[in-house]
This record gives structure tokens, C-alpha cells and sequence, in this order.
């Protein structure tokens, strides 16, 4: 073999171990991921609380709960829901459309929802006044939430009563709220 074969020879184990090298070196950051889930294993384990996982989409998983309507002996579901909300029928809050607004002073109202999305808070507005003898139920834009507030009170304890009735319907968020409330005629 002559010399230059050698240097060849040499040159080319050279190049190809520092071509090897450089191929190895970088498969390290396929599995740096791996070690981060590891560690964040590890203090779970360590402190015993789930951390919250970053990538989890909640939409699958939400569920609607259909309740079924309670009826009566006679086999007929209660036309008079004022019955179990303990509300007269001759409330001055089913006659709103009758009615025309005098005044504006301040009072209380009954928060029970806050979105960002009008489309719910119209539909959350929808369920209160069919559920509801409360007819004067209210989109107030405070931005950037759209907030569903019933009645129109200037007596705290009347607001209170259904604030009370509201969490017994299973609206939990439901609290009083000071807010300009709408006198009637």
C-alpha cells in the first residue's frame, strides 16, 4: 500500500466516525420529553397531588343531565310551578308586558350566570324565564362577561329569598348583586 492509500484510508475512517458522532448526538432530543414526563411523575409520587395535564380537552366529556318531570297523583305534571318556587300567581312580575317602567333607583337583582359567550347567556336566559314566574330576567354586558340577573328588588331580604330558591333549582352560582333596578307602574 502507498501512502496516499493510507491517508485515504485514514481520512475516510475520520470523516465517517465524526459523521457517526454527529448522527448519535442528535437522537438525545427525541427523549428529552420522556425525561420531562418523568420528572413530572416523579412529583406527583413526591407530593401526592395530580398535576394538571396541559393537552386534555374537556369537550368529550361533558355530559348533559336530563331530568325527568315530577307529575302529580293524578299522573299530570303541575301546571303551577309558583306552587314549588313559593311564588303567588299574582306576582307583578308576570304582568311585565303590561306594564311600563317609572323609575330607575337602586335595588337588588339575583346574579345567576356569567359567560363571555352570548349565545349561552342567552339560552341560560331562556331556561330561567320558562322555569321561572320571574319574567324580568336581564342580559347586562359588563365587558368582557355577559351576565343573566333576575328581578328587580328594592327590599334585600326579597332578593335574598330568591337567590335561595334559585340555588334549591340547582342555579349554585346564583347571589345578590346591587344593581339600578327598574320601578313599574
Amino acid at each position: 500500500m502507498n501512502h496516499f492509500n493510507k491517508i485515504t484510508i485514514y481520512f475516510v475512517l475520520f470523516l465517517s466516525s465524526i459523521i457517526f458522532t454527529a448522527c448519535s448526538a442528535s437522537t438525545g432530543s427525541r427523549y428529552e420529553k420522556s425525561k420531562e414526563n418523568e420528572k413530572k411523575l416523579e412529583t406527583k409520587k413526591e407530593t401526592g397531588k395530580k398535576l394538571p395535564d396541559e393537552d386534555f380537552n374537556m369537550k368529550p366529556y361533558r355530559t348533559k343531565i336530563d331530568l325527568k318531570e315530577t307529575k302529580t297523583d293524578s299522573g299530570q305534571v303541575p301546571q303551577d310551578l309558583s306552587v314549588w318556587y313559593g311564588f303567588s300567581s299574582s306576582d307583578t312580575s308576570n304582568n311585565l308586558a303590561k306594564q311600563t317602567v317609572i323609575d330607575r333607583v337602586k335595588g337588588f337583582r339575583v346574579q345567576v350566570f356569567s359567560t363571555d359567550n352570548l349565545k349561552e347567556a342567552n339560552d341560560k336566559k331562556s331556561e330561567l324565564y320558562s322555569k321561572t314566574n320571574q319574567k324580568n330576567v336581564y342580559i347586562i354586558f359588563d365587558p368582557p362577561f355577559y351576565k343573566v340577573e333576575v328581578g328587580d328588588f328594592t327590599s334585600l331580604q326579597d332578593a335574598k329569598d330568591l337567590s335561595f330558591k334559585l340555588n334549591q333549582m340547582g342555579y349554585n352560582d346564583a347571589h345578590v348583586v346591587n344593581e339600578t333596578v327598574n320601578v313599574y307602574e
